[in-house]
């Protein structure tokens, strides 16, 4: 039964070290084509500065600030790629302690509260809530990471919305959710949503959602999404602190 359970446990193992190994494949793939995609154009305005120098155009001047602007853009585009890589790639285990996210939403608020003249940032936290077991300023990222895509999705509707910020307390665990009247996310893109680069927005690096989703799973909790035109929401769960319980549970 030992030798069993031994084997049983290296197989677990070595399944383990497979999937990271394909995650890891599959990231390295994606930041490599996220790169390329700003090489082109840069290549493409020193190429056009070479030709406008050699031919002495006379709006040279003007072709080099173009192309310069150009180029200055598309190496800040790289620059938030390997920061954002940078976080995910070395973010630490989370240290856990029982933690008041009270007190994490309102210091969210504090940031975003007056975001746009188009976008509120709301705030609904039920009283009395008991302490989640959990690394203060990792989940304090995770919270402005969904805030942030909030206010960014209702800026793309064109239109006066609302980001909401919620927190219930369950059974099992704390609920945590970041609504928005966005346009709401199509169902095809839903699945992969948390998978690193994948993003549909112009300047986004699709780190955002990744880097949250992996320190959510590393507390031990889930972040699942539902949406619809109009509406979408991320849900985070959180375990609770030691000796804490849900609404029902409470004393």
């Amino acid at each position: 039964f030992n030798t069993m359970s031994d084997e049983i446990e290296r197989s677990h193992a070595r399944i383990a070290a497979t999937e990271r190994i394909a995650a890891w494949r599959e990231v390295a793939r994606r930041l490599a084509h996220e790169i390329k995609n700003p090489l082109t154009p840069i290549a493409t305005a020193i190429e056009t500065l070479k030709r406008a120098k050699a031919r002495a155009h006379p709006a040279f001047d003007e072709i080099f600030n173009e192309s310069a602007t150009a180029i200055l853009e598309e190496v800040e585009s790289l620059k938030r790629l390997v920061g954002e890589f940078s976080s995910f790639a070395r973010l630490p285990a989370p240290s856990l302690a029982p933690t008041d996210l009270r007190s994490l939403v309102e210091q969210t608020y504090a940031l975003f509260g007056q975001a746009t003249d188009s976008v509120s940032v709301e705030v609904d936290v039920a009283d009395d809530l008991p302490p989640v077991l959990a690394d203060g300023a990792q989940i304090q990222q995770v919270l402005i990471n969904l805030v942030k895509n909030g206010i960014e999705a209702v800026v793309s509707a064109g239109r006066p919305g609302r980001v909401r910020i919620v927190a219930r307390a369950e059974e099992s665990a704390l609920c945590l959710t970041v609504e928005d009247d966005g346009p709401g996310i199509p169902e095809a893109h839903l699945a992969d949503l948390f998978t690193p680069y994948f993003t549909t927005k112009a300047e986004g690096t699709g780190l955002g959602l990744a880097i949250s989703h992996r320190i959510v799973e590393e507390h031990g909790g889930r972040i699942t999404v539902d949406s619809r035109p109009g509406r979408t929401a991320f849900h985070v769960y959180l375990r609770w602190a030691t000796g804490a319980g849900g609404a029902g549970q409470r004393q």
